[in-house]
């Protein structure tokens, strides 16, 4: 694998170069990706961009996409049940959107090449490591990997076990999941729904996912001016009055000598 950009471009492409160096890996990669490109996933175009020899190298072209491993940040990110159901459901979205042959998605789930944004979305990256790859990997193989996967998401940082976790383990270990619809059916059937999450949590998640500066300035401003309002409220039904205005009560009584009373 080579991270590359192209030089004739003003504006710097960069791409990943997956390169096959020995005959008998291009022939089972050529076999994996078959006609299409997809392995018959018939699931559109191929996930590469091009695909060229160059001497005896059989090279694929890749979009380059920075890594952000799913294991170094996800931890940082997930912070409830909620996030990482969230998480979860991203992760097999991509699984049954990705045009990867099954092999090469296996390897992307095995070989930790999973990423994640700072919006939770999830995306993949094609730096394998080919001496693993096995043209007879199914989809099977690869929802069995992905639940796996899911159940160490769902089960890390929660003290009580969490419906979307029991369902598929019990169901990951008697062997049930044959194709992706049927993890992701049993995952949003069982996840918590967005309306259980708490305000500080939604505040939190929205402070995190907001790119924008101005956004951001303007959510804590806004959340400051709440704070501000609920304490005036409660000084109101308390004292009967706001304590922090009485500074102000007495300011004007007298100016100089002359008393204004």
């Amino acid at each position: 694998m080579v991270v590359c950009r192209e030089l004739d471009s003003a504006v710097p492409n960069w791409y990943t170069l997956l390169i096959a160096k020995d005959r008998a890996c291009a022939r089972l990669l050529l076999s994996v990706f078959g006609e299409d490109g997809t392995g018959g996933r018939g699931a559109g175009e191929p996930a590469y961009l091009s695909r060229f020899t160059q001497n005896e190298l059989l090279c694929f072209l890749f979009p380059y996409r920075p890594e952000r491993r799913l294991g170094a940040f996800g931890p940082g990110q997930m912070t409830s049940a909620y996030m990482r159901e969230r998480v979860c459901v991203n992760l097999l979205m991509e699984c049954m959107s990705s045009t990867l042959p099954y092999p090469l998605l296996y390897l992307v789930l095995t070989q930790e090449q999973i990423h994640i944004e700072k919006d939770n979305s999830v995306y993949f990256t094609a730096c394998f490591d080919l001496a693993e790859l096995n043209a007879q990997i199914s989809e099977a193989d690869c929802v069995k990997e992905c639940a796996r996967i899911l159940l160490s998401l769902l089960e890390s940082g929660t003290r009580k076990r969490l419906r979307s976790y029991e369902l598929i383990r019990k169901k990951a270990e008697r062997g049930a999941y044959q194709a992706f619809p049927q993890l992701y059916m049993d995952l949003r059937f069982t996840e918590i729904p967005e309306n259980r999450v708490g305000l500080g949590q939604r505040l939190r998640e929205r402070w995190r996912g907001a790119k924008d500066p101005l956004f951001r300035v303007l959510l804590a401003l806004s959340v400051a001016a709440v704070c501000v309002a609920l304490v005036c409220l409660v000084s109101q039904l308390i004292f009967g009055d706001i304590p922090l205005l009485r500074i102000f009560e007495h300011s004007f009584d007298v100016i100089g000598t002359q008393s204004l009373k």
